[in-house]
């Protein structure tokens, strides 16, 4: 009952700062791409815990409540969101669930990522203005090649930004057994790692550090067995 109250409020957190965050990216001009991202990160409160449900719950509810804060008004920019962003961090967390090739999944996300931009041009072309005349012939391309370009670090940075909120969920999820927390945080500060990936000298640094712990506990474990048999 706890972790199910625990994922509740995630999940009511999450849609709340998504909705913060895409109300300031619908009506400032210039923070619509910041709204969509940090909305994402909102997203993923609830799947630091495997609470998918509870993360569809949240873009369902964030996707409404955006409706009457500028979502009519400003359509154009709320589509992207419905469309891809706000179903992104989900599609990351079922990747990691299924298991499913990176490579692979990355192809399928990116053509999902153009497809959203090429439907969104074709849809809202009139609400957006070219520098150059010449790119009106050219922007389907321009959209293909410049959104797959785009999209793999966008979706490295999400899957690294995902690590780092379960990082923080966990640290402060008091449903977890306490016998198990010590054995968590040993995980968490590997996924800290991954998430900033050590160099290969620090690296080959904490796998010695690793190595002498192990040495000296087995060491103190000897001298234990010893002790008991001269006792």
């Amino acid at each position: 009952m706890k972790k199910r109250s625990f994922q509740i409020a995630l999940s009511a957190v999450s849609a709340a700062l998504a909705t913060v965050f895409m109300g300031i990216g619908l009506n400032v001009s210039f923070a619509f791409i910041t709204g969509y991202i940090f909305a994402g990160i909102a997203f993923m409160l609830p799947l630091a815990k495997n609470f998918r449900a509870g993360g569809l719950l949240a873009y369902i509810a964030t996707s409404l409540l955006c409706l009457p804060i500028g979502g009519i008004a400003y359509f154009y920019k709320l589509f992207p969101f419905i469309v891809f962003f706000g179903l992104h961090p989900l599609a990351n967390s079922l990747q990691q669930k299924w298991k499913i090739n990176r490579w692979v999944a990355w192809a399928v996300k990116a053509v999902w990522f153009v497809g959203m931009l090429c439907a969104s041009w074709a849809l809202f072309s009139e609400f957006f203005s070219l520098r150059f005349d010449w790119m009106a012939n050219w922007m389907y391309l321009i959209i293909i090649v410049g959104g797959a370009a785009i999209f793999l670090p966008y979706d490295w940075l999400m899957m690294k930004a995902q690590k780092l909120v379960d990082f923080y969920v966990a640290k402060i999820d008091r449903s977890a057994p306490r016998g198990k927390r010590p054995q968590d945080g040993n995980r968490l500060r590997e996924d800290v790692d991954d998430v900033f990936e050590l160099s290969p000298a620090q690296k080959e640094e904490k796998t010695d550090a690793r190595n002498d712990a192990g040495d000296d506990k087995r060491e103190e474990n000897q001298e234990n067995n010893d002790h008991e048999r001269d006792s």
